[in-house]
């Protein structure tokens, strides 16, 4: 997909920020795909941090019309020697909509990078992270979440590599499914030969609201050091019945019940987000999306 991308990209998005400059605002590209037949969309962004650079970017995807979409991306990063990003990419798109991106991020030392993905609205959806951390001290944060439902699909596979020592990754990710939905998670974490002294977490968890729901994880560890602190996690259950009758007897609706712990359940990912307009906006969007109410982001405009 990224050679199809490749060969076919209509357009494109590049972020530049030179060393030692921090950008005071976050930056925020909005796509919007409205279109009376189907539809076709293959853009690149390419995000490049010089040494001790500081940026934020939020990336919205939005699918207006119900006709059927192929959308690629790749999104390029490279973080410069002590340079701090956040990438937050957000998909509210349709059930017709088939959507592949990759994500390829290369840190140097002491670098500090951020990927936060949130998938609230979508048809078929593939998301792909490749992190090569290459320089000594350098730190990524992995995180993401689908809610679905219906017959939707989230795939996601991600491959961490530390390539030198003393570096550190945490990575989450977390689904809640409904209906007949299915969703996907491969993750690999590569400990290369030499990179002694890594700290390298990874945790996929996952909810299954109905008994037709289906989930797939393979969570995987790759090591070739042995001065290491790793470690890897997977659980899938149903929600907590438990709860739900507590709640219920405190005069709570069954339907309240499972709303209020399907967002308990997913706060660890929003948590993660350095951003606190981005934060607060996204709490009501999930709220919203597990009551069942359809909610665009108005444009955007409050994520600024």
């Amino acid at each position: 997909m990224t050679a199809f991308n490749t060969l076919f990209a209509q357009d494109g998005f590049v972020l530049f920020v030179p060393r030692d400059t921090k950008l005071p605002r976050s930056v925020q590209l909005v796509n919007t795909i409205r279109s009376r037949t189907d539809v076709m969309v293959n853009r690149r962004i390419l995000v490049i941090m010089e040494p001790r650079s500081e940026a934020r970017l939020l990336v919205c995807d939005h699918s207006i019309d119900d006709v059927k979409s192929l959308n690629t991306q790749v999104v390029e990063i490279f973080a410069g020697e002590g340079a701090f990003f956040d990438y937050y990419d957000l998909e509210e798109s349709t059930v017709s909509t088939t959507r592949f991106s990759s994500l390829y991020a290369e840190q140097a030392a002491l670098s500090n990078v951020l990927i936060n993905g949130i998938t609230l609205n979508n048809g078929l959806t593939r998301n792909n992270y490749r992190i090569k951390l290459l320089g000594e001290g350098a730190e990524t944060t992995l995180c993401g979440m689908a809610v679905q439902s219906n017959t939707q699909q989230v795939d996601t596979y991600t491959v961490i590599t530390h390539a030198a020592p003393h570096c550190r990754s945490k990575e989450l990710f977390k689904n809640v499914l409904d209906d007949r939905s299915v969703g996907a998670f491969s993750g690999r974490i590569v400990v290369a030969e030499g990179a002694q002294k890594t700290e390298a977490f990874q945790t996929n968890r996952n909810m299954c609201l109905t008994r037709d729901a289906r989930m797939y994880s393979k969570p995987q560890l790759e090591i070739y050091a042995d001065d290491v602190k790793c470690s890897h996690g997977m659980t899938t259950g149903q929600i907590d019945e438990q709860a739900l009758f507590y709640m219920q007897s405190r005069g709570i609706s069954y339907e309240e019940a499972r709303t209020l712990l399907s967002v308990a359940f997913t706060s660890d990912v929003i948590d993660n987000i350095r951003l606190a307009p981005l934060k607060d906006r996204l709490r009501f969007l999930v709220e919203k999306r597990f009551r069942g109410e359809l909610v665009h982001c108005a444009g955007c405009s409050v994520c600024k």
